[in-house]
């Protein structure tokens, strides 16, 4: 269906991860200008958006995926990066089920990847053209689609990157009570491949993380924890002050590890307006990998 030669990178530059201060947003008055488009695959809904910059006029096209959150926020936010790229917006409910279900029908990416083009060559991009390039971001729920579709390898091979704001969960390892609790081998191991790839620096995979406790199942600073040591990564504590995203006073950067182009960044809070936060900044987070490169 589509290929993709994945060539050897040179180490990226450090990127800087962003300030996550709180936010308040509310939808915009006006429509985005641009296109924005509505598909179905069977049960699931999904928002195209076109920028009206926007370049189709390649026979490879690239997209960008976002995963639960309401198209308008994230249109505004891919907006406010200054992406030229199509988005593929699903909010498909809460709970990380309703993002895992669907999607275990191990043909639905595809299909939606092929109305995308569909729609894309009917707006000016050339009849013969395809997507060879996605990157994918999600939140909170949303990394149960993301999780499906790594275990396909002719997804894996289209994507250049992988954001996951505060984004990903896993149940508890089984072990002694008195042992401190680690997350799900089984529900972290669909993670291996992307998790070697950005260490070798074939694609990248950003995780910024808050200290929200989950209590019966892994948060996403166990799960960053489980990343780390799948990686052989150290991780650096970050001085308060040291840098802007450290020095925020509600949800100051505390930790990061950045091997290759794998970075998990992990910032203070435990609360809901700390989770949030992390998707009220996912155009400083991808402007933060975008202004280092990517593959």
């Amino acid at each position: 269906m589509w290929t993709l030669l994945l060539l050897p990178w040179a180490a990226p530059d450090l990127p800087v991860p962003p300030p996550l201060p709180r936010r308040a947003i509310s939808p915009p008055a006006e429509p985005p200008p641009g296109t924005t488009l509505e598909l179905r695959d069977g049960e699931v809904k999904a928002t195209l958006y076109l920028p009206p910059n926007g370049d189709l006029a390649s026979q490879q096209l690239s997209l960008q995926v976002h995963f639960h959150t309401v198209a308008w926020f994230t249109i505004a936010e891919h907006r406010r990066r200054g992406s030229r790229w199509p988005l593929l917006n699903l909010a498909l409910g809460e709970g990380s089920n309703a993002y895992r279900l669907p999607f275990e029908d191990r043909e639905r990416f595809g299909r939606l990847l092929r109305q995308v083009e569909d729609r894309l060559r009917e707006h000016g991009a050339p009849a013969e053209a395809v997507i060879q390039h996605v990157r994918i971001s999600s939140f909170s729920a949303g990394y149960g689609a993301v999780r499906e579709i790594l275990k396909i390898p002719q997804y894996c091979q289209l994507i250049r990157r992988v954001v996951l704001c505060d984004s990903l969960y896993a149940g508890f390892e089984p072990g002694p009570a008195d042992q401190p609790r680690q997350a799900a081998r089984e529900n972290m191991a669909p993670w291996d491949e992307l998790l070697q790839a950005a260490v070798a620096g074939r694609q990248t995979f950003c995780l910024s993380f808050s200290q929200v406790p989950t209590g019966t199942y892994a948060n996403t600073a166990l799960c960053a924890e489980a990343l780390a040591r799948s990686a052989g990564a150290t991780w650096q504590p970050v001085a308060p002050g040291s840098l802007p995203a450290a020095a925020d006073p509600a949800f100051p950067l505390l930790r990061r590890v950045d091997r290759g182009r794998l970075h998990l960044w992990g910032y203070a809070g435990e609360d809901a307006a700390a989770h949030l936060t992390h998707v009220r900044h996912l155009a400083d987070l991808e402007a933060a990998l975008d202004a280092v490169g990517a593959p």
